[in-house]
């Protein structure tokens, strides 16, 4: 085979060329892209005489871990959603650890100074100073660099990364391309053996270094990233270093030229392919993604592809099947009308339609089933919770069928709790079930697992209960015992649950473990369980992303002797064993990295950049080995159940034949016919949806508009061309009118092509206003021959909408304020000429008395005219000018009505209402509009000032298990209102020991143009507090004061506040009219200004606990404001009660977040509290209670309140007194009675220990000191469930996961 031809090699596009080579040698070159120039490039590093080398900015660790070479743009996750900056993927084993780069410098060697005070080590950077290879580094030295002619190469030992196999290729004397004036090297991939011909590496970013021996300063260093692939199997440049200057420290000895080259893969081996059919190529079809549903699809897989799972879920017969196939609903909507199939049906449509379809199966069906909607499509979830509650659901189906049972046989596994005294024969047994086995990544004592193995026997390790924490025996007392769980079998499909995600004390938050571990291909449990035997590998479910956002996938292997699939949603390929198992480990990679620039003595102490992989598995499925083949061989339907076949394939018929409706439906269009008379039936300001219409008519959509115009001629027996349509549509102004429809057009021209507020898509529909010509009788249209009228109609087939505009015409009445509609007229001339007709049309409603007669003395009124422009916004409009001049348009709407003309403006007339709001009285429409648009209902909340404090749901009332609610009952009070349900804070705050008024509720009509004072004015009236107060005298908030951080809405020096900017203020308000306004009233017991003021007083909430950390009681107290806790607290002694059962000295304590702020000392000044410089007091407020004296060497230590799930603090913290080494289990007994907490609830909390910044958590066992870590700050917590988790049940976010069904 000659060689390619060649273009002359053009000055400074080297690396653009292609070089010749010969085919024998390799395949082409894809050369990388333009090296930038030297200043400021992030790939080739040169050092020059004039840079200082040893530039700070260089030697930081961070600017070298914060950085990749090559750094380009880092992709997205599934649905576009934003992920972290994706992982390479480094897959030797064992995992790579950072390495320390020494460059083995000896005394006597070059780089020691022999000096007068010992040797002292100088920089040498020749090559022999670099440091040795990294894990995914090769060398390349080619020995007699001169003796290669142009275009000959030589290439490197391969060196492999994960399952990437890679080697330099080299052209010493350079390509043809160059002319032989530059050495060329390039990075080839090398495939391992086994791999799709199709293979593809996608994002590898790799380094390539030519070395200068005496300076290694001097190496040319380029990186760039490329998908590597068969068709791209090599990148690199062509310019690297001139010939010419190779003697100028390039060569070393025997001439040899010294390369290195490494590369950071993100992911294994992929299919770099188009076109693709999965069922072609695999045998197997993938699942649609409905949003954030890849949980479910990679669950559904797994499942799917357990043969004996499958054959159980269609031998299920369904109670309505037959029913359900006669009437199925199976439009691709969430939103149907129809009732949701049953579960076990919904299941086998998927599965059959998975094992028989050539296309990705839509799962709508199946979640409509469970009862979701469409925030549940887009809420993602976790595979294994979703697991364990469809197992749960399909159980509860098969209960009393002859399936019952078998989903247990193939799932559950047994596992048993035991205690075993040491000294006596007594033992307590329980034996418990599971379907999945959860195990640990990051040990209960902080270590790093490294295997399956590993957490097993961590899960199984067995705990020593003695001393103060020994077993109480039945008939023995306390004694020493030993407590753990053994397995007592196995099931035949194990599902594993990797726990990777944890609470990050540190963050405070949820944070994604992406640690190395490792699960083998075969997994041995003998020793965990008599006669466990053997288990294979057969799926790995992983999680690519955070916590936050991710995706899921599974790789599968169906058949025991056959190879591994990826099903990542509506995508299924072959995969090597290798990307379903090893790649999957999690763990660091390291990243391509330019240390030549780095000191010798800076390489022994810095560490390598590595990046986390944070695609992992996250579920593991292992079959028992002998049963393999009869688990997953996959079951006939036809064979199992003929009837559901029967049932699916009737569906399918059924689906293919909507299909084909629709299709044909999508060349039709719906018409609904509006005529005058409908118009007439609204009433109103204008609204679109509201528009009434007589009849449907379908319509193709290339039809045009005259043949409608016949249809019609036909229908009403009116000549055609009397008739003008019009369409509804919308404008740029973002207006929905009426808009004339040229007779030539098709309907197609005016159907949009996307959804707008008149048009719907998934529905389309035109509504269509037929207009007859002035003549014809609006209700009859029949041609009413009066002398008065013309004598011919109108021929509205010869519409010039330029020049004529048709109106839609209504009516306001002041006296009713009723806006009734008159119908539609058409003109080219003055507003003023339509009075008469006007007058007419008024007449039918004047006689039904719907509006008032018009005024006899119309010398004191006039006609004047308001167009609607956009909802609630209206424009007064000159009589006397030509419509077209005026702005008018067709489809534009008017009001008219007849007013006073000495009539005064409404915002001047406004009166106070009993002299505390003002009423705006409706003189005209416009005054209507803004009546309407500012009315609100108002529902007000009026709080007692000694309501305790409830932050985050939690009161302080020690009651610490779930709370019963009370049915909804009907508010007598307020017979407007509807039964509400009672709220757990209210059901908490009702258990609470300290005495106060519950909340009164009212709904108020008010005006969003009122001021703070009106509003205030108002409340105080409706409650009957004091008259006539102070703007400030009543405090308005968006929450109960005692639950809001937020300051008072109306504590601002503006006395200008509007009732609108309240309204504004307030984050998940809707401007539904439906859903009224909330505001949280309080009375003060002071007068902001008055005597506090004058007096230089401080107010304080002081909030009384008892000694079981319950709020008893509380009070407003007043302190100067340069006193101190001193003087708080002799205050507060004067409001304490005797029943509270506080006594001796008190302390003052600040907490915040749930957390201990401040503890005060006795001089601490008031100005110094966290809360005096907070306007809410009853929120932000100062805890009094009882002190204690401390014996010798113990410690106050807080304890706070931890959330298991969240592992977020709530409820108030409690101060214990601790001695050194005291036992775990002494401190949490003593907690235990401290709060009155139940056994039954108690038996679930656990104390912990973790450091001051939060990077380590210890769960201590009762016989553990709280004190053993002498390195750690302390801080003690007591997890346990939250009673009223109040942010959990607000987020959209953390929706629980339930199947309704």
């Amino acid at each position: 085979m000659r060689p390619r031809e060649v273009s002359p090699p053009r000055h400074g596009d080297n690396a653009d060329s292609p070089r010749l080579l010969d085919a024998e040698q390799a395949p082409p070159v894809r050369p990388a892209a333009p090296a930038p120039s030297p200043q400021g490039d992030r790939f080739e590093r040169r050092i020059r005489n004039d840079t200082d080398p040893y530039d700070s900015s260089d030697t930081e660790l961070g600017v070298q871990q914060g950085q990749l070479i090559g750094g380009l743009p880092e992709g997205r996750g599934q649905g576009g959603m934003q992920l972290p900056p994706p992982v390479g993927l480094h897959r030797q084993a064992p995992q790579a650890r950072p390495v320390a780069l020494d460059p083995y410098l000896r005394p006597g060697d070059r780089g020691y100074d022999d000096g007068p005070e010992g040797r002292i080590m100088v920089d040498d950077f020749s090559k022999d100073s670099l440091p040795p290879l990294m894990d995914h580094e090769l060398e390349f030295s080619i020995k007699d660099a001169h003796r290669y002619r142009c275009g000959e190469s030589v290439r490197s030992d391969p060196k492999t990364v994960g399952n990437f196999r890679f080697r330099i290729l080299c052209f010493p004397s350079g390509t043809q391309s160059t002319a032989g004036n530059q050495v060329s090297a390039f990075v080839e991939a090398d495939p391992v053996e086994g791999l799709d011909p199709r293979w593809c590496f996608p994002g590898v970013k790799y380094q390539l270094t030519i070395v200068n021996w005496l300076d290694y300063r001097k190496s040319v260093t380029k990186g760039d990233t490329w998908n590597f692939s068969k068709d791209g199997i090599d990148r690199g440049w062509h310019d690297m270093v001139q010939t010419t200057d190779l003697n100028a420290g390039w060569l070393g000895p025997e001439n040899t030229l010294y390369m290195r080259a490494s590369c950071y893969v993100r992911s294994s081996d992929t299919l770099g392919i188009s076109n693709y059919n999965c069922k072609e190529e695999t045998g197997f079809i993938g699942l649609k993604n409905h949003g954030a549903t890849c949980y479910m699809n990679g669950l559904l897989q797994s499942l799917f592809h357990v043969g004996e799972f499958r054959r159980i879920v269609y031998s299920i017969e369904s109670e309505d099947a037959a029913e359900a196939s006669k009437d199925a609903k199976l439009d691709d909507s969430l939103d149907d009308d129809g009732r949701a199939p049953q579960l076990i049906q919904a299941l086998q449509n998927v599965f059959y339609k998975m094992q028989t379809a050539d296309q990705a199966v839509n799962c709508k069906e199946l979640m409509k089933s469970f009862g979701w909607d469409t925030v549940d499509a887009f809420t993602q979830h976790d595979a294994q919770e979703l697991n364990r509650i469809l197992c749960d659901r399909l159980e509860e189906r098969m209960k009393n069928t002859p399936s019952d049972g078998s989903i247990k046989r193939l799932f559950e596994g047994e596992m048993e709790n035991y205690i075993e005294c040491i000294d006596v024969d007594y033992k307590s047994r329980r034996n418990e079930t599971f379907y999945d086995i959860q195990l640990n990544i990051k040990g209960e004592r902080g270590q790093e697992l490294q295997n399956i193995e590993e957490s097993l026997r961590e899960f199984t390790t067995e705990e020593t209960l003695e001393g103060d924490n020994a077993y109480e025996a039945e008939g023995h007392g306390k004694q020493r015992a030993k407590k753990g769980i053994r397995f007592l079998r196995f099931p035949p499909v194990l599902n594993l649950q990797l726990k990777r995600f944890h609470f990050d004390l540190e963050k405070l938050d949820m944070v994604k473990l992406n640690t190395r571990f490792e699960f083998p291909r075969k997994l041995d449990l003998s020793s965990f369980a008599p006669g466990a035997g053997k288990y294979d590998l057969y799926a790995v479910v992983v999680h690519n992303g955070d916590v936050n956002s991710g995706h899921y996938y599974a790789h599968i292997r169906p058949d025991p002797e056959g190879g591994w699939f990826k099903f990542d949603d509506e995508t299924v390929t072959p995969c090597s064993e290798y990307a379903a198992i090893e790649d999957n480990y999690g763990g660091s990679d390291l990243a391509v990295w330019d240390y030549f620039k780095e000191r010798p003595q800076d390489l022994r102490s810095l560490q390598p950049p590595m990046r986390p992989r944070i695609h992992n598995a996250y579920m593991l499925v292992y079959i028992k080995e002998d049963e393999a083949r009869q688990i997953l061989t996959p079951p006939d339907p036809k064979v199992v159940n003929p009837t559901m076949v029967e049932r699916c394939d009737k569906e399918v018929r059924i689906a293919e034949q909507r299909r084909r409706e629709k299709v044909e439906q999508q060349g039709k269009i719906k018409i609904k016919l509006v005529f005058e008379r409908d118009l007439c039936k609204m009433t109103g300001f204008w609204d679109h949806e509201a528009i009434p219409h007589e009849q449907v008519l379908k319509m193709e959509r290339g039809d045009l508009v005259k043949d409608l115009a016949n249809e019609l001629q036909k229908f009403l027996r009116i000549d055609q061309n009397h008739l003008a349509l019009f369409c509804l549509a919308y404008r740029q102004t973002r207006q929905v009118r009426f808009l004339f429809m040229e007779r030539e057009n098709a309907f197609r021209f005016y159907i949009p092509h996307r959804s707008e507020p008149q048009f719907e898509v998934s529905d389309p529909c035109l509504v269509v206003l037929c207009v007859a010509s002035r003549g014809y009788d609006v209700q009859t249209l029949k041609w009413q021959d009066r002398p008065e009228e013309q004598a011919e109609p109108d021929l509205l087939a010869q519409w010039n909408d330029d020049k004529v505009v048709l109106l839609v015409v209504k009516y306001f009445c002041p006296q009713t304020r009723r806006i009734v509609t008159l119908g539609s007229y058409y003109l080219s001339g003055q507003l003023s000429s339509m009075v008469g007709w006007v007058a007419e049309r008024l007449q039918p409603y004047i006689d039904s008395k719907e509006v008032a007669p018009l005024p006899q003395d119309v010398s004191n009124y006039s006609w004047e005219c308001w167009e609607e422009i956009q909802e609630w916004e209206l424009q007064q409009r000159n009589l006397k000018r030509q419509v077209r001049k005026e702005g008018f348009f067709s489809g534009d709407v008017i009001i008219w009505q007849m007013m006073r003309v000495d009539a005064e403006p409404a915002e001047e007339a406004a009166q106070l209402k009993n002299q505390i709001a003002p009423v705006y009285p409706v003189v005209t429409v416009a005054d209507l509009a803004l009546h309407q648009v500012n009315s609100i209902d108002v529902v007000v909340m009026l709080h007692d000032t000694k309501q305790p404090l409830c932050v985050d749901g939690m009161v302080s009332n020690g009651h610490w298990g779930p709370i019963k609610l009370q049915p909804a009952v009907a508010n007598k009070a307020a017979d407007s209102l509807p039964a509400k349900e009672e709220r757990p804070e209210d059901a908490a705050l009702a258990l609470c020991p300290a005495k106060f008024f519950p909340a009164k509720e009212k709904e108020i009509k008010m005006d969003l143009r009122w001021n703070a004072h009106h509003v205030t004015g108002t409340i105080c009236q409706a409650f009957g507090l004091t008259p006539q107060p102070g703007e400030k005298a009543v405090w308005l908030f968006h929450a109960p004061p005692s639950s809001t951080a937020e300051e008072p809405r109306n504590n601002k020096a503006d006395s200008q506040t509007t009732l609108k900017e309240l309204q504004r203020s307030v984050s998940y308000f809707s401007t539904s009219p439906k859903k009224p306004l909330t505001l949280h009233a309080v009375e003060l017991p002071f007068e902001p200004g008055g005597r506090v003021l004058a007096e230089h007083l401080a107010p304080l909430c002081v909030r009384f606990f008892d000694d079981h950390v319950r709020e008893v009681g509380s009070e407003v107290i007043f302190v100067p404001n340069d006193g101190n806790i001193t003087d708080v607290l002799n205050e507060a002694r004067r409001h304490i009660q005797p029943e509270w059962g506080i006594s001796g000295p008190l302390r003052a304590l600040e907490v915040t977040d749930s957390r201990l702020h401040t503890i005060c000392r006795p001089d601490h000044p008031v100005r110094g509290l966290r809360c005096f410089f907070q306007a809410n007091i009853f929120f932000h407020c100062v805890r009094v209670e009882a002190d204690q004296d401390l014996a010798a060497g113990q410690r106050l230590v807080e304890i706070f309140h931890c959330d298991r799930s969240s592992q977020q603090a709530f409820a108030q913290p409690l101060l214990l007194p601790l001695a050194p080494g005291e036992k775990s289990g002494s401190i949490k007994q003593r907690c235990k009675e401290k709060l009155q907490v139940p056994d039954i609830e108690f038996k679930s909390w656990r104390l912990v220990r973790s450091s001051r910044t939060g990077s380590s958590k210890v769960h201590l066992k009762d016989d553990e000191p709280w004190d053993v870590d002498p390195n750690a700050d302390c801080r003690l917590c007591l997890e346990h469930v939250h009673p009223n988790p109040v942010n959990a049940r607000q987020s959209r976010h953390n929706k629980p996961l339930t199947i309704k069904a």
